[in-house]
């Protein structure tokens, strides 16, 4: 896997420069391909990324009518609850863009957990074809080192065989929908947006020599892919 580390003064430099990387990456796929298909992250620095996109600045090089979004996590709330991330993107991008409504593959939650992982894995094979490779997947990093819903000590960790996985996060006494390693691992390209002094010490540890695994978001491994991290210099700490 290729490694692309870009560190920037500060969290709406990190935020410019993705806004400008996603707009490039959109146009080239689009020409190669016809089409650009994206994995979503929640969290406040991607969200500062999906208000800049919405800006007519960026919007208008992007054609919104080839672009394919999905969902990376889930909090398992309606779609209108406060921390549902659809509705976070909703507010910040879609409702300001021209997206068509069948190329927004939001994560069901309705029923049973499980169950919606089930339907998620299909509704994202039907668009993404036998390959299942996504051309840029924005992830976040928390404070824990967690990716997507790949939280420390939870069982989705360790599944090898699901693309989509329901996780039940302990500390937050709810469940979660979340992309596992395999689909993340199978991306074009991952984009790492981490900001703030809080991620600091996870952040020197991924970059420390011979650093051992310890934290859910070394384990990303894109096979063919790269890996770019989008950090403030906050984040890098002294």
């Amino acid at each position: 896997m290729k490694h692309i580390k870009l560190i920037w003064e500060h969290a709406e430099a990190l935020s410019a420069a993705a806004a400008h990387y996603f707009v490039e990456r959109s146009a080239k796929s689009i020409a190669d391909t016809g089409r650009f298909t994206v994995a979503l992250s929640g969290g406040s620095t991607p969200k500062a990324l999906y208000r800049l996109l919405a800006t007519p600045k960026f919007s208008r090089n992007i054609d919104w009518k080839k672009v394919h979004l999905l969902w990376g996590d889930e909090r398992f709330v309606p779609h209108t609850h406060e921390d549902s991330n659809y509705r976070m993107v909703k507010e910040a991008l879609l409702d300001h863009v021209k997206v068509p409504r069948k190329n927004i593959l939001a994560m069901p939650t309705k029923g049973e957990a499980k169950d919606c992982a089930v339907q998620y894995e299909k509704m994202i094979a039907d668009t993404l074809g036998k390959k299942m490779q996504i051309d840029l997947t924005l992830l976040g990093m928390g404070d824990d080192g967690h990716t997507a819903s790949l939280f420390p000590g939870t069982d989705i960790l360790d599944e090898k065989k699901k693309y989509i996985k329901e996780v039940w996060v302990e500390s937050k006494q709810t469940f979660r929908l979340s992309f596992t390693y395999r689909l993340i691992d199978n991306s074009k390209e991952a984009m790492f947006l981490v900001a703030g002094a809080t991620k600091a010490p996870v952040v020197k540890h991924i970059f420390a020599k011979n650093a051992k695994s310890k934290f859910p978001v070394q384990e990303v491994d894109l096979k063919k892919g790269t890996a770019i991290w989008m950090l403030d210099e906050a984040a890098m700490g002294k």
